[in-house]
């Protein structure tokens, strides 16, 4: 009955259409910029890969306030003559023409989904490159099938490049068809399954009341899982169609025998990286940045830190943002204690099971660990908010529920990180420990801590970095007030009314001390993430 009910009305098109659109167009803006970075030679390759990747662990919020300030009054875009908010201008010229409501915010909506998943594509795609043989471009070059570019593009290219161009595709619809913080406010006026979740949610599984939303939120979450779930299988079908085996080559030895990018290749990947960092720039100078009216058409405009100062003590929100933030670092800390571990074994028995022979196990479990990137956010939040409705109402008044949700969102990252690494660990170096008669602690130690170090920390700063920045379970579960997160508080700001000039010049703020926490967190699992490797799921 989802179809039938009048709040889906043109739901399921909607989400449909900008997880769609938003992969072709992030492949699209992606796979030139990959293309440049992975093939030819750059001073500070591993800075430049690092600052593409940045936006894939930006919290959602700080996203959305970001494009909000770019494309809002006195943001880049609209300096430039391009109004995508109030769409005036030639975007009011071309909903006109076409009868298309709302294409700003659709334009918006889709520029952003790019922006947040580009890294993808560098991710899957420029590893590839960066450690491909030169030989085999000559190679294929002397035969009778090579000689043109477009038979190298055929014989080599699309062969090499196709799984992880599918894998980034694939991950960027999950990502985009489960988005809630940026089609909540960039979007205001088209729904997509999670905002529509998360929107009547609050009347869902309550006994006696209300049950065509009970009803819709079933139908939605159910159609959400099934799409998803054959989403996250072809992407993995897709993967294993296109499996190109090629000989590494060393990295910096490649890039040497291509030589440097050509002055069209730095102007994409130089512009790559202002994409990367505006949306960024534009939350910090919205902060500092405090526009009085003075008349209908006159405003006054100071620059200022007062926004910083207002966000800290609490002045227009029941929770100040430094308590907001010591609540997201709890969180994020115990994520972290709970979800290594389990992470760990959970890779660590995979393994095992690979290396008893048992291959059927170990993929069905490994499997199954993918299974929780099928379910989104809003969904965990809103299971944990029913189940505890109906057995456990008293949870409520426990502090540390949020964590469940955080648990079950950052684990499997946790294990997509540590398995492949588990997998090079050989078990020679345990027996070795153990003829030098070393102890059972320190032959742990030697023969695994000590070589997983990197991926150890990695899964960790990104662990914490998820953490913090997780909106949606967070949204759903704890806007009370007491226990608000700092992405939660982020909206909760953005959400007052605009009368007073303090308000969005605050919620920059609160989402400028999240987006620092974040990138301080992201810069070291960079620092510690192994020369070569790709995405780290």
């Amino acid at each position: 009955e989802f179809p039938n009910h009048p709040m889906s009305e043109g739901v399921i098109a909607f989400t449909f259409l900008e997880a769609l659109v938003s992969s072709v167009v992030t492949i699209a803006l992606g796979l030139p910029i990959a293309w440049q970075l992975g093939r030819y030679e750059w001073k500070y390759a591993r800075s430049i890969r690092a600052l593409l990747a940045v936006p894939f662990v930006t919290p959602a919020i700080v996203a959305a306030m970001g494009f909000l300030a770019m494309i809002g009054n006195d943001g880049a875009l609209y300096n430039l003559g391009i109004d995508l908010r109030l769409q005036t201008g030639i975007i009011g010229e071309i909903a006109e023409l076409t009868g298309w409501e709302n294409p700003g915010h659709f334009i918006a909506l889709m520029i952003a989904h790019a922006w947040f998943n580009l890294s993808l594509v560098i991710r899957f795609v420029e590893p590839k490159l960066a450690t491909l043989s030169p030989d085999y471009e000559e190679q294929l070059s002397m035969l009778g099938q090579g000689k043109r570019r477009i038979d190298r593009i055929r014989h080599l290219w699309i062969p090499l490049l196709m799984g992880p161009v599918i894998a980034a595709a694939g991950f960027t619809f999950v990502f985009s068809f489960t988005s809630f913080a940026l089609v909540k406010w960039l979007t205001p006026f088209s729904l997509n399954i999670e905002t529509l979740m998360a929107s009547v949610g609050g009347a869902a599984g309550i006994i006696g009341y209300r049950l065509d939303v009970s009803q819709l939120v079933l139908g939605a979450a159910m159609i959400q899982f099934f799409i998803l779930l054959l989403a996250l299988w072809l992407t993995i079908k897709g993967q294993n169609l296109f499996k190109f085996e090629s000989e590494v080559s060393d990295e910096g030895f490649a890039r040497k025998r291509r030589g440097k990018a050509s002055p069209l290749g730095k102007t994409l990947v130089y512009s790559g990286i202002i994409f990367t960092l505006l949306p960024l720039l534009s939350t910090f100078i919205a902060s500092i940045r405090i526009r009085s009216r003075l008349a209908i058409d006159d405003y006054a405009t100071e620059w200022s830190f007062a926004a910083y100062e207002a966000a800290w003590q609490g002045d227009y929100s029941a929770t100040g943002a430094g308590e907001a933030m010591l609540t997201s670092i709890y969180y994020a800390l115990i994520t972290m204690a709970v979800a290594l571990p389990i992470g760990w074994t959970i890779a660590s028995n995979i393994l095992k099971f690979e290396r008893e022979g048992k291959k059927w196990t170990a993929r069905a479990l490994e499997i199954l660990t993918i299974l929780p990137l099928a379910i989104s956010s809003v969904v965990v939040g809103l299971g944990i908010l029913l189940g505890i409705l109906r057995w456990s109402p008293e949870l409520f008044q426990f502090w540390m529920m949020p964590v469940i949700p955080h648990i079950m969102l950052t684990t499997p990252f946790v294990i997509r990180i540590m398995l492949p690494r588990l997998r090079e660990n050989r078990v020679e170096y345990k027996e070795q420990a153990q003829m030098l008669g070393l102890s059972p602690l320190r032959t742990w130690w030697h023969a695994h801590i000590s070589l997983l170090r990197g991926p150890l920390i990695v899964a960790a700063a990104m662990t914490l970095a998820f953490s913090l920045g997780e909106f949606g379970a967070s949204w759903v579960l704890v806007r009370i007030g007491s226990w608000d997160t700092l992405s939660v508080l982020v909206d909760s700001l953005m959400s007052r009314p605009k009368y007073d000039p303090m308000v969005q010049p605050i919620a920059m703020a609160a989402a400028s001390m999240l987006m620092l926490l974040t990138f301080i967190l992201f810069l070291i699992a960079e620092r510690f993430r192994p020369k070569g490797e790709g995405g780290g799921f």
